[in-house]
């Protein structure tokens, strides 16, 4: 049985990378530094009961020593790192706090792990800020124009470990996702907010009024497509994982949304003008993982937005007393 190390396990990505691992019979050992979600958040044990999963509450940040040592005693051919501080308007606040864990925690652990014989891939899931606002459909050898401190730590960490395949031939492979979406996702993320906020009859803030554009991808196709790099991809390599749709803006997602649900869109929402110094718009191409690795999406948009309204509904009375807000963690 093939094993993987999957650290950020509590993360929205990561909790559905263990599930998609669990049911293609791999062996999976999570790692995050908060205790296991209920079980409405995480994928895995959403009317499961994993047989081939364990779980440390480790912090990145503070315990690298204890996470190698449980990976020496695991020996994962994969591991996937999806540990992040990973909200752009917050990075504005806590600069530090995001370089420490997106970069230098990054640094401490890789140079451990590198000397490892074991491993065989490390997949780190990178972000498409790095290039900074895009207009075209941006491939993977775009340049970097980081405009948030989110951005540039997590670029600073991708160099990193770009430099440790230079250096020592670290079997290092980047993803680079549009915006992930679907059930189980962090309520405060803009789909499921905006279907609590309507079911609750509170007025939807549409920052920027809602013009920034962005690409929508279910969660289980990042989850497979990670896989299918892990399994087939090159070391140094970036893929791009987003949709075959065009890029919406968030006025026209929440639109859709409210039509599914039978709101009436002008009456649900508040258009404000500050939008926080996040990039207007993100444009990628996936032409590289679809040609070389043969990925290709199997969710819509609608289809996952129809999904997620189910998802909250069945389990409203949970959903409406959990926190609707980000909630920061040093």
């Amino acid at each position: 049985m093939k094993k993987i190390l999957i650290i950020g396990s509590n993360s929205f990505t990561g909790s559905h990378l263990v599930k998609f691992c669990l049911d293609h019979d791999y062996k999976v050992v999570g790692i995050s530094r908060s205790d296991e979600y209920p079980e409405i958040m995480l994928p895995y044990r959403y009317g499961f009961k994993p047989q081939e999963f364990n779980f440390y509450k480790l912090d990145i940040n503070k315990e690298i020593k204890k996470i190698i040592e449980v990976s020496d005693s695991f020996r994962p051919e994969i591991i996937a790192n999806f540990a992040a501080q990973g909200e752009v308007r917050n990075s504005w606040k806590y600069p530090d706090q995001w370089f420490q864990t997106n970069c230098l925690s990054v640094v401490k652990l890789s140079d451990e792990l590198r000397k490892k014989d074991y491993i065989k891939r490390y997949v780190t899931a990178s972000t498409p800020e790095v290039y900074g606002n895009t207009e075209d459909n941006v491939e993977e050898n775009h340049i970097y124009l980081p405009s948030t401190p989110y951005a540039a730590s997590k670029l600073a960490g991708d160099l990193h470990l770009y430099t440790l395949f230079k250096r020592y031939g670290f079997p290092v492979v980047f993803t680079r996702a549009a915006n992930v979406f679907g059930i189980h996702q962090q309520l405060y993320r803009i789909i499921p907010r905006t279907i609590i906020y309507l079911k609750m009859g509170k007025k939807i803030e549409l920052h920027g009024k809602g013009k920034a554009k962005r690409a929508f991808i279910h969660v289980r196709d990042v989850a497979e497509a990670t896989m299918n790099i892990a399994e087939k991809g090159l070391s140094g390599e970036v893929y791009h994982l987003s949709p075959e749709e065009d890029e919406i803006s968030i006025y026209d997602l929440v639109k859709i949304i409210c039509k599914m649900m039978d709101y009436k869109f002008e009456e649900s929402v508040n258009l404000i003008d500050q939008n926080f110094g996040q990039d207007a718009k993100f444009s990628l191409s996936s032409r590289k993982i679809r040609e070389e690795i043969g990925w290709s999406q199997s969710v819509t948009l609608e289809e996952g937005i129809q999904e997620t309204i189910i998802w909250i509904e069945k389990n409203w009375n949970k959903i409406s007393q959990m926190p609707l807000e980000y909630v920061h963690l040093a």
